[in-house]
């Protein structure tokens, strides 16, 4: 608890949600524009361990905005975390990002597998509830940290999974969760031009250096995130499929 008393300033806080336990902070090293901290019951000092609670909190911040342009999302531990303590990132970006048109196909309930995708990941759409949805999410969410297997989390809003033979202009967004089982971020390579988190999975590439944003090609960037890629997902997939028929 001194941990946030330290360091999570009074000038910081931005609202707290509901009760609160859960917090809204303003980040001091913003990657866009209205970058903040969502912190699920921070006086917990839970590690990051992503729990159902911060699914709800995730997903019930990003309805409540109604802004198809923030994204909220979570690294976990050896997925390039940034600190041990239980938080989610709530940012900007004005593009439309990849994994939210991707191709999609079914696996079971309200869960698909992406389509032609350099990193392979878990999509789960909004179909009832929130509370509904992040049991979903968190019941394969738990299995992976069960594990012991890194991964990324994004909650955006995108094309529908099922979007039938609507035009392209007329459908509507829905929520999309995309789960990313990854490899350890500690057994990539050292040589990779950036670093593979959630925000590059989902093709929202960060680059700290002009040189290198002047000269990456496509392809190179393809092979990065490529290399973060779970090497076991498609059995992991059956026993996703299998953990949900359960439910």
């Amino acid at each position: 608890k001194q941990w946030y008393q330290r360091r999570v300033r009074g000038e910081c806080v931005s609202v707290s949600m509901g009760t609160s336990k859960s917090l809204l902070v303003i980040n001091d090293s913003p990657i866009s524009e209205h970058h903040i901290l969502l912190l699920p019951s921070p006086k917990d000092c839970s590690n990051q361990t992503l729990s159902k609670d911060a699914i709800e909190m995730g997903l019930s911040f990003l309805i409540s905005l109604g802004d198809p342009d923030t994204r909220v999302v979570f690294n976990s531990l050896r997925a390039f975390a940034s600190i041990n303590h239980l938080h989610l990132h709530a940012y900007q970006c004005k593009e439309v990002l990849p994994v939210e048109s991707c191709a999609v196909e079914h696996l079971a309930g309200c869960c698909y597998t992406l389509q032609d995708y350099p990193v392979p990941g878990f999509v789960f759409q909004l179909e009832t509830d929130t509370i509904q949805l992040a049991q979903c999410v968190y019941s394969v969410v738990k299995l992976m940290q069960d594990r012991e297997i890194p991964h990324n989390l994004m909650i955006t809003y995108g094309d529908p999974c099922q979007a039938g033979d609507q035009p392209a202009g007329d459908v509507i967004p829905v929520i999309r969760v995309v789960l990313w089982p990854v490899t350890p971020s500690d057994e990539l390579p050292t040589t990779l031009p950036f670093r593979p988190a959630v925000c590059e999975l989902s093709g929202n590439i960060l680059l700290h250096d002009y040189t290198l944003f002047e000269k990456i090609t496509e392809n190179e960037i393809v092979e990065t995130l490529e290399h973060a890629g779970f090497q076991e997902f498609q059995s992991l997939s059956c026993d996703v499929r299998e953990l949900l028929s359960r439910l």
